[in-house]
């Protein structure tokens, strides 16, 4: 058994592990999804939500409703993000850089989702990504990558490295609510 300390993540420091390279068919079936995105993305101006569905209703860690992290550096969008997920019934804890996420993913009751922004003024979303996968506390924790990188190439790579969806901004408030409704087996 390890200890709490053993068991938490700190985003502070240097990797210790490298985490593990998308396999081949992970890399082919994240091209297919991101290829679908692009077409949705020249139809309509935004992904609307490239979201892979629970196999089955997950539970609220907390027993009562469903808390998401939500990782962006952006005081506004972190505000708008918890306002509009609060009124659709979720708990929400946000972090905006390495302290505050070191804080939240640590914290006793680990959140049910994780929205995580790509770009960060002192992290790079992939790489926490990256960091959580490989940790068997987070491996199978679902996160929803929203960020500003559109390409056909990073939805590819979010994918690949293990997001449960993707959302490019700007996007629509409803379109993130529903993937991460999806993620989470609500819809």
């Amino acid at each position: 058994m390890t200890s709490p300390a053993e068991d938490d993540l700190d985003f502070t420091k240097p990797a210790a592990v490298q985490p593990p390279q998308p396999t081949p068919q992970q890399l082919e079936t994240a091209g297919r999804e991101a290829a679908s995105g692009g077409a949705e993305l020249r139809k309509s101006g935004y992904y609307v939500a490239i979201a892979r569905r629970a196999q089955s209703k997950i539970a609220p860690r907390n027993g009562e409703r469903h808390a998401l992290l939500v990782i962006e550096d952006d005081p506004d969008l972190s505000n708008l993000l918890a306002e509009i997920f609060s009124v659709a019934g979720f708990e929400v804890r946000r972090a905006a850089n390495r302290q505050q996420i070191n804080a939240e993913v640590n914290r006793p009751i680990l959140p049910d989702l994780v929205l995580l922004d790509i770009v960060l003024p002192d992290a790079d979303g992939l790489q926490i990504l990256a960091r959580l996968r490989a940790h068997p506390k987070f491996s199978r924790m679902p996160v929803i990558m929203m960020t500003g990188k559109a390409e056909a190439a990073d939805v590819k790579a979010g994918l690949a490295a293990g997001a449960d969806g993707y959302v490019s901004k700007p996007f629509k408030m409803s379109a993130l609510v529903a993937a991460v409704n999806l993620v989470l087996g609500r819809a």
